[in-house]
């Protein structure tokens, strides 16, 4: 993850700040951004004012077609660009970002993903031992890769369930009960709500 500040000034011709960031545009995104998770916005001008989270358009289809104002509002990821509504004044945007790891060239290049040293030590002997016929100690390898990668993707996942779930019983229903209005004006017949029971499995 990534993070860095892309200045949008004003266009000469439209008086508003460009409406997308791509790899051709001007500004560009930033080297190697794979997609964008959050953006915040400001006005150039007011170094001192506090980044103002941009909200992200999710709903689908087209932008909504907004006037442009004084700052950037809305953002969305599409076509591997950023589209946004343009601004009457430069803007500063703080994009923060999925970025390409730079590729291993020589034995000296750091693994850029903390505890991935093991699970790719693991896989390169596993390559190692099959390209040899060595096929018991391929499997073993192969094995610990696996616990080298869940340990791995267990490192970034917990931390990010803020949140506790519990999983219903096996055979859970719930059941619904409705009162109905309609009585009986029959004479001789008791008054009383007619209850019927509706139930619904989840």
């Amino acid at each position: 993850m990534e993070q860095q500040d892309i200045e949008l000034d004003l266009v000469g011709t439209t008086g508003v700040t460009n409406t997308e960031i791509s790899d051709v545009s001007s500004p560009q995104l930033p080297a190697g951004c794979l997609m964008p998770h959050v953006l915040w916005g400001r006005a150039t001008a007011n170094a001192g004012d506090v980044f103002v989270p941009m909200k992200k358009f999710t709903s689908g289809g087209t932008m909504l077609n907004l006037q442009p104002s004084g700052y950037v509002r809305l953002w969305e990821w599409r076509e591997d660009k950023i589209n946004l509504i343009g601004a009457t004044q430069s803007v500063t945007v703080r994009a923060r970002y999925d970025k390409v790891l730079a590729a291993l060239v020589l034995g000296t290049d750091p693994v850029q993903i903390r505890s991935a040293p093991d699970a790719v030590g693991y896989a390169t002997a596993a390559l190692a031992a099959r390209s040899r016929g060595a096929r018991a100690l391929t499997v073993v390898l192969l094995g610990a890769t696996q616990t080298a990668v869940e340990n791995l993707i267990n490192r970034y996942v917990r931390p990010e369930q803020t949140t506790g779930g519990r999983r219903k019983p096996y055979g859970y229903r719930r059941w619904d009960v409705y009162l109905s209005l309609h009585q009986d004006t029959r004479p001789g017949v008791r008054r009383v709500p007619a209850a019927s029971r509706k139930f619904s499995e989840r």
